[in-house]
Order: C-alpha cells, then sequence, then structure tokens
C-alpha cells in the first residue's frame, strides 16, 4: 500500500497509510493575524480514510515551531502504524464535533482527577505561554521596521531541490497540501496531489506558489520559517477560484 513516512527535526512522528483503497493526507500550514497564529507557529494534519472499513483515521502530530522541519517520505509499505482515532464513515459532521468535545472533556477530566495540581500547573504554564506570546507579538509589531517585517513562511523542498518559500503578509495562511487517492477495484487507479497554495486576506485572493509530480520514492521537506523575502506565487485566483482539486476519477 501507499504510505507516507512522516518525521519532524529528525524523529518520526508516524507511517500513515490506509490500504489499497482510500484517501490519504497531510496538511501543514501557517496562519498570519490570527489567534491561532499567537498559540503556535504551525500545524500539520494527518489523515485519511480507509474505502474498504468506511473509516476515517487520524494520527496525533507535534505542535510546530519556527525552525521545525517536516519529512514527508513517499513510500509502498506493508503496513502502517495504527491511527490515534478511527471514527466511522456514517458519523455527522456535528455528531463528529460532539465526539470530539466529548473525548477532550474526558481526558481532561480523567487527568484532573488524577493529578490535580498536575493539571493546574499545566494550565498555568499554558495561559503564561499564550500572554507571553501575545505580549511579545505586540512588541515585536510596534518596534518592527516596515521593510523589514518577516512574513509566515513555508520553505518547501522536494528530493532535496527547492521548491519555493511561500509566505503570506499581515493576515491569512499558507499551507502544503499531499493527499494520494487509490483504488484496486474494478477500476484501478492511483493518484496523487502535491499543492503548496495560500490565501491573502486582504485581498481575498487564493495564492498558488508549486503544483510538482510526486511519485513513490520522493521526498518531501517542509520548514517552518519567518522570511523577509518569499517567492510571488505563480498565480493568484479570485476568492470564489478552488485552491487544489483531486484530480479527475479521485
Amino acid at each position: 500500500m501507499i504510505a507516507f513516512r512522516v518525521s519532524v527535526n529528525g524523529t518520526k512522528v508516524c507511517t500513515a497509510g490506509v490500504g489499497p483503497n482510500g484517501v490519504l493526507s497531510i496538511v501543514v500550514g501557517r496562519n498570519a493575524g490570527s489567534l491561532q497564529a499567537l498559540i503556535e507557529d504551525g500545524d500539520m494534519h494527518i489523515s485519511g480514510m480507509d474505502s474498504d472499513r468506511r473509516e476515517y483515521f487520524f494520527w496525533s502530530s507535534p505542535r510546530l515551531r519556527v525552525g521545525d522541519e517536516i519529512g514527508i517520505e513517499i513510500l509502498e509499505a506493508d503496513r502502517g502504524d495504527p491511527p490515534s482515532r478511527r471514527i466511522p464513515h456514517t458519523e455527522s459532521y456535528l455528531g463528529l464535533n460532539l465526539l470530539h468535545a466529548r473525548a477532550a472533556l474526558g481526558a481532561f477530566t480523567g487527568s484532573m482527577l488524577r493529578d490535580p495540581r498536575g493539571q493546574l500547573a499545566t494550565i498555568a504554564r499554558s495561559i503564561r505561554d499564550i500572554l507571553s506570546r501575545t505580549a511579545t507579538a505586540i512588541m515585536s509589531r510596534a518596534l518592527r521596521i516596515p521593510a523589514a517585517r518577516a512574513e509566515r513562511a513555508l520553505c518547501v523542498e522536494l528530493n532535496s531541490r527547492r521548491l519555493c518559500i511561500a509566505g503570506v503578509p499581515r493576515r491569512g495562511h499558507v499551507m502544503t497540501l499531499i493527499a494520494w487517492a487509490g483504488s484496486e477495484g474494478k477500476r484501478t487507479y492511483s493518484h496523487f496531489l502535491f499543492s503548496v497554495h495560500g490565501r491573502d486576506a486582504r485581498t481575498d485572493e487564493h495564492l498558488d506558489w508549486s503544483r510538482p509530480t510526486l511519485a513513490v520514492g520522493d521526498h518531501v521537506s517542509i520548514r517552518i520559517a519567518r522570511s523577509i523575502e518569499h517567492d510571488a506565487p505563480t498565480r493568484r485566483a479570485g476568492e470564489s477560484a478552488s485552491p487544489c482539486a483531486m484530480p479527475t476519477g479521485a
């Protein structure tokens, strides 16, 4: 089966795979001008759907900081690591959100009962971290020279060759999507999608930097960065344009 072996700073996160029939995707993104941007420098979502079992798979991933490097290797494997969560395909969107909320609340309640002092200390550290990052962001924004403003960016390489430095200005997001869709049923197909894109919230434009072709054996490297200079997008489109689409047949 097709699998994605994911690592952060050389440490393995997981080998994600859904079997011969399904969809597998990894999204690495950065936000600017939002509360999320004050809490974390970047985020990664690893998910998939097993078409045979009719289940959604989710793998856990660490919080990303500036300077972190994510490595994604596309390979064929007999098996992958078990997902941290499995959700039936029949679950509604509302039910899915409620399930996540109940699981998070249950985990917090259980840990609070087991170690109340430890949990309160963790909450206090999180609040201090948010306040510290907020204060630092406000001070940096006030003291920063406009011409030297560093933007939130993703530095993307394919097989050790630079693809682009994709960045967004004061408000917006930039992300890298790597996906695979395949089937070994009556209609056999296997498609890869690799897209570096984003959105400028000030102009409501979708930005597109690169859409290279992927194959088994390729290695993608994505670094979380702040960059004063970044590559101009190869394409700009209005808000109604779709930044990414799976090839026909997927």
